[in-house]
């Protein structure tokens, strides 16, 4: 490896070492030179000054500013070693200013009205939620006023068409039984009409089925006492007739037998077609009352469907309308200060959207925008702690604020005069100052000092020489 790469690859010392080495290099070599004077003196006693004057001006020079060097050599040492453990707070300063942390607020009137009532000044300290001024709202009132009966009254029909769909019994909503009791006592006599002509409907319709039924079973039994008389006259002519050849019987009554045989027949099978016709019947009947029910509870449910989607319309319109109510009381979005009023007269008219009053927001944290050098902008990162020191209170009595560095611009501003800097946003921790908390307003000047880092007295004293040696000897 060639030497200069060896060479880069030591590890440098601290400027304290390095300090210190020289300064003992030195002291160790006063120090050798005094014990060789020393030791010269004992080994020859006429040491004069013509031949030894090192030696003659050490044994003149007084034993206490001997000392007085040593001592001096001490403190010296002392100091370098303080100057490289002390810790001083490396910041960069900037100018600026406090601003609003948010924009001024301005108030207005959604739908305009009548001024009912002013109940602040301006320069009046304000909170959030505080009423400030009041529109007469008899107008949006008596809207919401409507549109609530009109809810009411579809609640309550909705829950009459729901028991009729249902086929239950009608229970009304608590909320119309306390506002509006005799909305409830129309849908229950609604319900009972409606029930009683339901019920009236399927009385009729399920008699009906009955009739058949009673007739369908009238016809089995003909048939049934139609079929036996048909067998037993049947065997009676199968006995009879051939008593007729022999004389026993006679003729007639052979035909009487063979003409009850076909009646009884004919009755039969008369009653055996009927029968299919009347449960044809019966089961029509009974479809016919499952058709009533179905056919009115369909009914019930599509008018259950549209006062539904009325409510639903009706909700969304009674949200508007209580908003519409509640923008008539301005009030404040912000802890502030009211600072300007822009209506006076209690009776005045005001238009939809008209400015009413601004207030200029006073949170519990203040915001500055400072001004910093580009040269010193290279070490500031959001994050950082800061020192708020304004100029119209005094830091040495009163002190100042603890702050974070929020915003760095983008990019350089110029002023006026052409002059750079970058703009830069602190929020302070609190937003007043000193034992009394003074107050802090919006335009009050400061100088902001932000921690970059932490540096020791000795890289402070040495920074001027190390600078000077790095550019020494080096101009063109």
């Amino acid at each position: 490896m060639p030497k200069t790469q060896v060479q880069d690859a030591v590890p440098r010392k601290p400027a304290l070492l390095r300090l210190w080495d020289t300064f003992y290099g030195f002291c160790s070599r006063m120090i050798d030179r005094v014990n060789t004077l020393i030791a010269a003196n004992q080994s020859d006693p006429d040491v004069t000054f013509d031949t030894n004057a090192d030696w003659a001006i050490a044994e003149e020079t007084p034993r206490g500013a001997r000392v007085l060097v040593w001592a001096s050599a001490v403190a010296i040492a002392v100091m370098l070693v303080w100057a490289n453990f002390a810790v001083l707070d490396e910041v960069t300063r900037g100018e600026g200013k406090v601003i609003p942390s948010r924009q001024v607020q301005v108030l207005q009137s959604l739908d305009g009205g009548i001024v009912s009532e002013i109940l602040v000044r301006e320069g009046q300290s304000v909170k959030t939620g505080d009423l400030l001024l009041k529109v007469d709202p008899t107008r949006m009132v008596s809207s919401l006023r409507e549109n609530q009966s009109q809810y009411l009254a579809l609640l309550a029909k909705a829950a009459r068409l729901r028991a009729l769909a249902e086929g239950s019994r009608f229970v009304p909503p608590p909320e119309v039984v306390a506002k509006a009791p005799e909305i409830v006592e129309q849908e229950r006599a609604l319900y009972e009409s409606r029930r009683a002509e339901l019920d009236a409907t399927l009385g009729v319709a399920r008699q009906q089925s009955s009739q058949r039924s009673q007739e369908l079973i009238s016809v089995k039994a003909r048939r049934e006492q139609a079929s036996q008389s048909f067998n037993l006259t049947a065997r009676e002519l199968e006995m009879t007739r051939p008593l007729t050849k022999s004389g026993a019987v006679s003729d007639v009554e052979l035909l009487r037998l063979e003409r009850d045989v076909a009646r009884y027949r004919g009755e039969r099978d008369s009653a055996s077609s009927d029968i299919p016709r009347l449960e044809s019947a019966v089961a029509e009947a009974n479809r016919k009352i499952q058709e009533i029910e179905l056919t009115f509870r369909g009914a019930a449910r599509s008018e259950l469907s549209e006062a539904n989607a009325k409510l639903n319309a009706l909700s969304e319109g009674s949200t508007a309308l209580q908003d519409r109510v509640d923008q008539t009381e301005i009030r404040s979005p912000v802890n502030g200060t009211v600072k300007q009023l822009k209506v006076n007269t209690v009776g005045g008219v005001v238009q939809p959207g008209k400015d009413l009053i601004e207030v200029v927001p006073s949170d519990d944290a203040l915001l500055l925008e400072a001004r910093v050098l580009p040269r010193d902008i290279a070490f500031l990162s959001p994050g950082q702690k800061a020192l708020v020191k304004f100029t119209a209170y005094d830091f040495a009595v009163y002190g100042g604020l603890d702050a974070t560095l929020e915003h760095i611009s983008a990019d350089t501003v110029l002023d006026d005069k052409g002059n750079a800097f970058f703009l830069v946003r602190v929020r302070t921790l609190s937003n007043n100052i000193g034992p009394k908390n003074l107050p802090i307003i919006p335009g009050m000047v400061a100088e902001v000092d932000i921690l970059t880092g932490k540096k020791s007295v000795l890289a402070y004293l040495m920074k001027p020489i190390l600078r000077a040696k790095a550019t020494a000897m080096t101009e063109r």
